[in-house]
């Protein structure tokens, strides 16, 4: 079967009797494969394929996926070589598909080919476009296009001084009737499934025109289009919403500002954490206030006016801030787990409390309340935490929304990279939009093998795809050619990242230097060692002991709730502690340490007390995996367990039992 034709559905069994019946002719003599994909119709629209046309591959959906996701199914079932997608309001006249399908085998370099759309009445429709502009934009989709009738800019765009009774290259076609050739789906890739409704067809030819396709209007070809889009006719129905979602979606992955934006996130995000901080420390101060004016009765000394405060506020807000900069606060990252950014919240504000209190005694300023600086500490603490916490909710929702997705490159040899590429796509947690690979082993046609060209284009690449990460496989390249890499990240800014085994070794008193002119990884010795070994071990002991005797009661409650149900309250579990000695830990309920919930660890904070664990540490390992580990892995028994740590990030990635250094 040479041409397999696609029709998504939902809702259409008035018109797609019409669309089959001006197909049936050529199906029947084994010139067309016809595939029905219908996204839950609500009124027996499938009833009438199987009935009337059981010639038609239908496949029935459970769900309104969207038009992308539908023509993608379609694609995956389909047989032939050229697949026409077809929109179920249409009438295809007699041997236009073949004159489509014979236009493309006259022109190699084409990836789409769209026919003429005409009106029942055969007026022509409007259905070759060029792309998008800002202007046309404001022109199109504001006020303003009611004005500006025959802005210049709207009729090139439209192409309405074109002759459409000519066959010509153009930007993109409506996505009512296209033919496109198998081998450019598998260049390309099927449409992006983001787009749930419109702009699915500007970004699918527009991806063929990066790869060296192109897409063309044939005028010979003709097919009836009988509805026109009620986003067209109304403003504020669902419809227009679904497009103008839809237009942000296209211009948030292709337009030159998001991505400058995009490249600048980090800026960005620091700028956006420094507010939410502000607010709650401010929100904090003014709870903390008004609490010690509710109890002051409970108080000799007597309040100042709240206004007497100013000084002290812009002082504590700045005190704040320099301490969530100087323990790294403000280096955000996705992974970042919410109990642990309690954590490192909790202990930057006390610490910054402490100055607070330490600064303003020394400097015997008494016209403020020292009782507001102690209640302002846990508010100061659930404020920030609920603060960051809300936007990080919200970013990983938008992720499952497919938008501020980052677009990554996989660099290295064809078959390894693929399998790379393919991974990325599957974890939706990473937020990757993996738009190809960078072909290391001597294939240079993107056209092709499907790749997006060779690794001395990768700079064009990445200003033509819209880079911000590029991932480089060990071995891929050479250390030259991993040089220029890294030197063209930094001009573009974008990230790059390279798969190594060498990731565990490499923490933060390790750094690049250069030996007889050739590049090392230098790890100096440690003068600070001690030191740093006793402030560890002092800091342990009194976050160990604040938590321990915070969730004492929370403990005793548990216990007494578990023993009224006939149940085990804690959980005993083997592992290994300091120096490969036997640890037992006694976790709360079924005894997993990394969940449901992250308050089973709390009895894990006597421990640290005792100083059978520490707050941040290497995965505490059950007795059975310490044979995985390797010689250099046993570094990690140098060192108490932890609490928590990176081992909580990357366990599901990579394996807690790889990440011990950076936690030891």
């Amino acid at each position: 079967m040479q041409t397999s034709v696609i029709i998504v559905t939902y809702n259409s069994a008035g018109v797609i009797g019409a669309c089959l019946d001006s197909l049936a002719a050529e199906a029947a003599a084994g010139m067309l494969e016809v595939v029905v994909v219908d996204n839950a119709s609500a009124d027996g629209t499938p009833d009438v394929v199987r009935e009337r046309y059981p010639w038609a591959t239908l496949h029935a959906g459970r769900e309104n996926l969207g038009y992308s996701k539908g023509v993608n199914i379609g694609i995956r079932r389909a047989r032939g070589r050229y697949l026409f997608i077809l929109n179920p309001d249409t009438v295809v006249r007699r041997g236009s598909v073949q004159k489509l399908v014979d236009f493309m085998e006259r022109t190699p370099d084409a990836g789409i080919v769209g026919p003429k759309l005409v009106f029942h009445d055969g007026t022509v429709q409007l259905s070759c476009r060029r792309f998008y502009t800002f202007r046309v934009l404001l022109m199109r989709r504001t006020p303003l296009g009611k004005i500006f009738r025959d802005e210049s800019a709207v009729r090139e765009h439209l192409m309405l001084d074109f002759d459409h009774a000519s066959t010509r290259q153009v930007d993109w076609l409506i996505g009512a009737a296209m033919l496109v050739r198998r081998e450019a789906v598998d260049s390309v890739g099927m449409m992006d499934e983001r787009f749930f409704l419109y702009f699915e067809d500007v970004d699918w030819c527009y991806r063929m025109a990066q790869k060296g396709l192109r897409v063309y209007y044939v005028a010979d070809a003709v097919v009836e289009h009988g509805y026109q889009r009620e986003s067209a006719q109304a403003v504020l129905n669902r419809s227009f919403v679904a497009h103008l979602v839809s237009l942000f979606r296209y211009y948030e992955k292709w337009n030159a500002l998001f991505y400058f934006l995009k490249r600048y996130r980090e800026v960005g995000k620091v700028v956006l954490f420094l507010l939410l901080d502000v607010v709650a420390f401010n929100a904090a101060f003014l709870a903390a206030y008004y609490l010690r004016v509710a109890l002051g009765t409970l108080f000799t000394n007597p309040m100042f006016p709240v206004q007497a405060y100013e000084r002290f506020v812009v002082f504590e807000n700045l005190l704040f801030v320099f301490t969530f900069l100087a323990l790294g606060l403000y280096r955000i990252r996705r992974e970042t787990r919410p109990v642990d950014e309690l954590f490192l919240i909790g202990r930057a504000i006390v610490f910054a409390s402490v100055l607070l209190m330490t600064s303003t005694y020394l400097s015997q300023i008494r016209t403020y309340s020292r009782m507001v600086v102690a209640f302002m500490v846990p508010f100061a603490i659930l404020f920030d935490w609920l603060l960051r916490y809300g936007v990080r909710r919200l970013h990983r929702r938008l992720l499952v929304l497919k938008v501020d997705l980052k677009r990554v490159c996989v660099v290295g040899p064809k078959a390894e990279a693929r399998d790379i590429e393919l991974k990325l796509m599957q974890d939706d947690e990473l937020g990757f939009d993996v738009v190809g690979i960078v072909d290391t082993a001597g294939q240079s046609d993107s056209i092709l093998t499907g790749t997006l060209g060779p690794l001395e284009d990768l700079e064009k690449i990445v200003e033509r795809y819209r880079l911000q990460q590029v991932v480089v496989l060990p071995g891929s390249v050479s250390d030259a050619q991993l040089a220029e890499v890294v030197a063209m990240g930094r001009r573009r800014v974008i990230d790059v990242t390279m798969l190594t085994g060498y990731a565990t070794l490499v923490f933060h008193q390790a750094r690049v230097s250069e030996l007889q002119g050739r590049p090392i990884i230098f790890f100096p010795r440690d003068t600070r060692y001690l030191l740093d070994r006793f402030a560890k071990r002092a800091l342990d002991l009194v976050t160990g002991t604040v938590f321990a005797v915070v969730s004492a009661p929370f403990h005793v409650l548990y216990s007494l709730y578990a023993f009224s149900r006939a149940r085990k309250p804690f959980t005993v579990l083997e592992r290994l502690g300091a120096r490969g000695e036997p640890l037992a830990l006694p976790i709360a309920g079924s005894g997993r340490t990394d969940g449901p919930s992250d308050f089973v660890n709390f009895p894990l904070f006597w421990l640290v007390v005792i100083g059978k664990m520490s707050i941040v540490g290497p995965y505490p390992l059950p007795p059975g995996e310490a044979r995985y580990v390797g010689r250099v892995g046993r570094v990690r028994f140098e060192v108490r367990p932890g609490v928590t740590g990176h081992w909580r990030e990357g366990a599901a990635v990579i394996g807690r039992a790889d990440l011990f250094v950076r936690d030891a």
